[in-house]
């Protein structure tokens, strides 16, 4: 009796979780949908760059620390992420500050990969995988009047360009396994004897400059990381680059903008990292 009665208790138990997470997703696209439709819809694309600004220069002018390297993770079951938000998110990044931004997308050619060779121009670095954006930089301060040559600049400079990277699977722990087993191969040179006899951060050093090479291009590691997804996962994203990287979660369905941009900036902003101490 009491067996049966605990396989019902479970078995509600199960209904109730999975209603609560019927409803939770139901929420989440209305509210997603509602906000999208204030965005695309009832106001005008010029009033929403204007808002976009304002709240990124009021963030800006609060943060106590920016990070030069962003990085995006998208699920596999990911399915709001496209080209369009990508592109805005890295209209935001720039708008703040932020230099580099990597995204390692796991969903399938053709299931909502996004190719970034799409959106940037290739700077013929990092096997393909390294790009700028936008492809083409933009007048900082207006367009030539009257016809004006200006050799591409106005009043002698350009808007910067971000530095975007495709990170895939094989740069994560295959990448590591690769530079583990040539040290390993090589334990008896002078060269990895001569690491091994000095500091840890000798032997560090060397790793971050054999990844570097492998990965194909040159940038920090990412101070700051995205997560489109149900629950926080890396999915083996560059295990090595990012052991000190402060993640941060935002729910599948959950509306992206300008706000919640903004909101986990000045949350990394806040946290201090104490950097094992």
């Amino acid at each position: 009796m009491i067996e049966v009665l605990c396989l019902l208790l479970g078995r509600l138990l199960l209904l109730l979780v999975g209603g609560y997470e019927l409803l939770w997703r139901i929420r989440e696209r209305l509210n997603a949908l509602v906000r999208w439709s204030y965005d695309h819809l009832w106001r005008s694309r010029a009033a929403r760059e204007l808002h976009e600004r304002r709240v990124l220069t009021a963030c800006r002018s609060q943060l106590t620390k920016t990070p030069q390297h962003l990085v995006l993770v998208i699920s596999p079951s990911e399915a709001a992420v496209d080209a369009a938000l990508l592109g805005r998110i890295f209209g935001f990044a720039l708008d703040v500050g932020i230099q580099h931004v990597s995204v390692y997308d796991k969903r399938e050619q053709g299931g909502g990969f996004v190719e970034l060779a799409e959106l940037g121009q290739s700077t013929g670095e990092g096997k393909g995988s390294c790009f700028k954006w936008p492809s083409k930089p933009k007048m900082s301060e207006g367009e030539p009047l009257n016809g004006q040559k200006t050799n591409g600049y106005v009043n002698g400079s350009h808007s910067p360009q971000l530095q975007i990277y495709q990170i895939s699977t094989a740069d994560g722990h295959a990448l590591i396994a690769d530079v583990c087993r040539e040290l390993y191969e090589d334990r008896r040179t002078p060269m990895v004897q001569g690491l091994l006899s000095q500091k840890r951060e000798a032997l560090t050093e060397q790793i971050n400059a054999m990844l570097t090479k492998r990965l194909g291009f040159v940038a920090p590691e990412p101070e700051l990381g995205i997560v489109f997804a149900r629950q926080t996962c890396t999915y083996g994203l560059l295990p090595w680059h990012v052991r000190f990287t402060e993640f941060h979660t935002h729910p599948s369905g959950r509306h992206f903008d300008v706000e919640a941009f903004a909101n986990i900036l000045s949350k990394y902003s806040r946290c201090e990292q104490r950097w094992g101490k």
